[in-house]
């Protein structure tokens, strides 16, 4: 069976939020330009190869986002639902007929179960794993006592779902996981205002207690007023992260790597460098951060993948900057006028 994403043709314009339904649900923030900022350079593969990775993203996302949603909601259910309908099929090896997301499930089913490939039975594993890390992580009020349990946190998401994604050999499925916490990790950096506006905190307090940093004062936006802040954050961007790129060398020095991974590899970099760089020009402040980190985003999208972007987008002195045709679209604070831009960086 052909690969089947979405209902329309995928033309020169369509970005990969689009296909992947990043604005769908009611979830902690808009993640369209998150995913932007993380996969946009998947629209330039060749068809085929292009229609696996949507695919597998598009189920990332979604259970990602129906998770964040019933966080959110309360007991809405939507993410309960959608895991018994993956046990049924995991169990049974057969989708429900009456079950959400059907069309999901049915190539879910057409990957794993019926055309089954020599990593299949290695990405179904954890595929179910990452869905178990969603139900066990996605929480109000979660506290890591610990830098080892943050990492296990890391390992369980994150780690998981870069093993769900395709083009993996049995070898290089062994060794993406580690390349995945790396990838957290810069998410929970530049999202640290974001998810502390939601009362969320990833940070241990292994890690604050030993520079002095209070939990509520991250919470309440104004950990950048602690004299042990600063120097938190250069421990995590100049001893913890590269700790964490040494576990990963083994798949960034792969000479193996399917060319889209090498893309995926070379692009992460370059996003890992972009939230570093953002973050020294910002004196560490995470609650200005987002302002100057989603808009640098946006212009090095427009250099990076021209023809996706130039003619939606504006750059004149006396006008606004315009990428986000969604006026309502949560990151839109974010783009103001040239001036604002530079004074910002």
């Amino acid at each position: 069976m052909p690969w089947q994403v979405c209902t329309s043709p995928v033309d020169m314009k369509t970005s990969i939020a689009e296909l992947v339904c990043s604005s769908h649900y009611h979830a902690i923030a808009d993640d369209a330009l998150k995913d932007e900022d993380n996969a946009a350079w998947v629209m330039e593969l060749e068809p085929e190869v292009r229609a696996a990775w949507i695919e597998r993203i598009r189920w990332i996302r979604l259970a990602d986002r129906l998770a964040e949603s019933e966080l959110i909601e309360g007991n809405s259910g939507h993410f309960q639902d959608f895991y018994a309908s993956w046990r049924w099929l995991n169990a049974t090896g057969r989708v429900q007929p009456a079950g959400t997301h059907r069309s999901l499930f049915e190539s879910m089913h057409e990957r794993w179960f019926l055309t089954p490939d020599s990593t299949s039975q290695l990405s179904l594993a954890a595929w179910d794993r990452y869905l178990l890390a969603l139900d066990r992580y996605t929480q109000k009020d979660m506290v890591f006592e610990t830098i080892e349990q943050l990492e296990i946190m890391m390992r369980d998401l994150a780690s998981s779902f870069f093993q769900v994604l395709p083009f993996l050999s049995s070898s290089t499925w062994q060794i993406v996981g580690a390349f995945g916490m790396v990838d957290q990790f810069y998410n929970i950096l530049r999202d640290l205002r974001e998810d502390a506006e939601q009362g969320i905190c990833y940070l241990p307090l292994e890690l604050l207690d030993r520079f002095g940093v209070s939990h509520a004062e991250i919470l309440e936006l104004r950990a950048q007023e602690n004299p042990g802040y600063r120097p938190m954050m250069e421990f995590l961007i100049y001893e913890y992260s590269p700790m964490l790129r040494r576990r990963a060398y083994p798949f960034i020095l792969s000479p193996d790597l399917h060319p889209s991974w090498q893309i995926l590899r070379d692009w992460s970099l370059t996003r890992y460098a972009r939230i570093e760089k953002v973050i020294r020009r910002c004196g560490y402040d995470y609650v200005r951060f987002p302002q100057v980190y989603w808009r640098e985003v946006q212009r090095d999208l427009v250099l990076l993948i021209p023809s996706r972007w130039e003619e939606i987008t504006t750059h004149h002195r006396t006008e606004k900057v315009r990428i986000l045709r969604n006026r309502q679209h949560k990151l839109r604070k974010f783009v103001g006028s040239e001036s604002e831009f530079l004074n910002a960086v």
